[in-house]
C-alpha cells in the first residue's frame, strides 16, 4: 500500500490533517474501532500499527527477482 492510499483511507476516518501526519509518521496510532473498520473495509493488518513506517516501506518497495545483473 502507498502512503498515499493510506492518507485517503485516514482521511475518511479523521478531520484534521494533522492527525493524519501524525499517525503516517508513527506519533500516533488510530483507536481500536478504527483499526478494526479500516481492517474490514480496506484490508489493512491490524499487526501494520505496531510499525507504520516500516509497514509502508516494505509494502510500497517492489519486490525485486534474485537474479544478479553485470554490475
Amino acid at each position: 500500500m502507498k502512503r498515499n492510499e493510506l492518507k485517503s483511507i485516514l482521511e475518511e476516518f479523521y478531520n484534521s490533517s494533522v492527525t493524519v501526519n501524525h499517525i503516517l509518521r508513527g506519533i500516533r496510532k488510530p483507536s481500536y474501532e478504527k483499526i478494526l473498520n479500516m481492517n474490514e473495509k480496506h484490508n489493512i493488518p491490524f499487526t501494520a500499527w505496531r510499525d507504520i513506517k516500516s509497514y509502508l516501506q516494505e509494502n510500497d518497495t517492489p519486490k525485486k527477482n534474485n537474479v544478479q545483473g553485470n554490475l
